[in-house]
């Protein structure tokens, strides 16, 4: 998951990645401070776990839509393809239900990357 703090000098965006799925796991995994430094204006930035914030992944979001983009032609293809070979009207059911894969595939990593960037944004932990 892309995870931002702002920079205390510039307010400059500083991005990293981290594996961590919410704010709790992160500081097991971290700490509970985090320390960066600004690739813009070069200044060392402490922040607390609180003020990381989790943005939705566009590697995610570039996956499921190359995955709705290339799968829905080459179903087409496979569809059209037995369609010339089978009159049976069952079997085209059953192969137009099989176009809607890449369309599920695209939708479920699309709501899991949304699930994973609201679940760390909403919860805070406990300041000491």
């Amino acid at each position: 998951m892309k995870l931002f703090l702002k920079c205390q000098n510039c307010k400059n965006e500083i991005g990293f990645r981290s594996d961590s799925n919410t704010r709790i796991e992160f500081s097991m995994n971290e700490g509970e401070r985090k320390k960066i430094v600004c690739k813009n204006c070069g200044t060392n930035n402490e922040k607390h776990v609180n003020e990381i914030y989790a943005s939705e992944s566009k590697l995610a979001l570039l996956i499921a839509g190359l995955i709705f983009l290339i799968g829905t032609p080459v179903t087409l293809y496979v569809m059209f393809e037995i369609m010339k070979v089978t009159r049976n009207h069952y079997m085209i059911w059953i192969i137009g239900g099989i176009l809607l894969v890449p369309v599920f595939a695209y939708i479920t990593i699309s709501k899991q990357e949304q699930n994973r960037v609201s679940g760390f944004n909403r919860f805070k932990i406990n300041k000491k």
